[in-house]
This record gives C-alpha cells, sequence and structure tokens, in this order.
C-alpha cells in the first residue's frame, strides 16, 4: 500500500480534480467541486514542488476544508445580504412595515381589519380606535400586524 502512496505523481493528483470537477458536473450539489479544486491545486504545487504522500494528502484535506468554507461563509453573506426585490419574496409582512392605512372597523378588544394592496389584514392595537382612524404599522405577530395610532401634528 505504501509503495502505491509513493507513486503518486502531480498528474494523478490532476486527473482525481478533473474527475471530481465532472462529476460535479452531473451532481450539481456543489459538494465535490471544491474538493476537485483542492485536488487540482495539490496537483499544481506537486508539479512546482515535490513532496512526500503524507503531505499531499494533508494539504489535500486542508485545501478542501478551506475551500469549502470559504464558499461556504461567502454563500451565507450573499444569501443573508437584500440585494433586490426577491430577497423578502415570502416575507410579505415584513414589507408592510411603517406604512400608514385606515382601520376599516373599530377596534374591538384590540382587534380589528385593514386593507393592504388587495388584501384585508387583521391587525393588533392597544388603543381603542373608530373606523377611519390612520394607523402605522409597526410589526408583525404570526399572522397579524400589530399597528399604533398615528398622531397628527
Amino acid at each position: 500500500m505504501i509503495d502505491l502512496l509513493l507513486q503518486i505523481t502531480s498528474w494523478h493528483w490532476l486527473g482525481l480534480g478533473g474527475v471530481l470537477l465532472i462529476m460535479e458536473l452531473f451532481s450539481g450539489a456543489g459538494l465535490l467541486l471544491w474538493a476537485g479544486i483542492a485536488a487540482l491545486e495539490v496537483g499544481i504545487l506537486l508539479l512546482l514542488y515535490p513532496f512526500g504522500w503524507q503531505e499531499q494528502w494533508l494539504l489535500f484535506a486542508i485545501q478542501s476544508i478551506v475551500t469549502t468554507g470559504l464558499w461556504w461563509r461567502w454563500q451565507q453573506q450573499r444569501d443573508n445580504s437584500p440585494r433586490d426585490g426577491a430577497a423578502g419574496l415570502n416575507q410579505r409582512m415584513q414589507g408592510y412595515l411603517g406604512r400608514e392605512v385606515e382601520l376599516l372597523d373599530d377596534t374591538h378588544q384590540g382587534l380589528s381589519r385593514v386593507r393592504l394592496d388587495d388584501t384585508v389584514w387583521s391587525v393588533s392595537c392597544e388603543q381603542a380606535l373608530p373606523a377611519g382612524s390612520r394607523v402605522k404599522i409597526t410589526g408583525a405577530e404570526s399572522s397579524r400586524l400589530l399597528v399604533e395610532a398615528v398622531t397628527e401634528e
């Protein structure tokens, strides 16, 4: 087994990298991409500087972890940063924060309704307000919007 490990050349690493990248083309999961890139890096470094099989496998493992970790971190930052209108696509209620609307009904036990765009929403208000009062949306709780009265200044 050791004899086999001693015979590994840069071409073996480059071939492994190519095979992993081709397999990634068919899987599309992103799992083999970074291991393939790490294998290519080891193959290129081995062309420039010869080192033992232990260092080759250690470098491959470290590069696989580093490249995967860097990709994961970049992807998390990209997923968490709002960059377009689709970022809040499934958070419709959060898009209503700060809007001012009129109550459709008098508040009864702190509850009423408002019309936003093409939908009538249930709202919760701590103050007793008549229908037609202007309110500002301050938050969302479950499927109900939280509102407070707008004071005229």
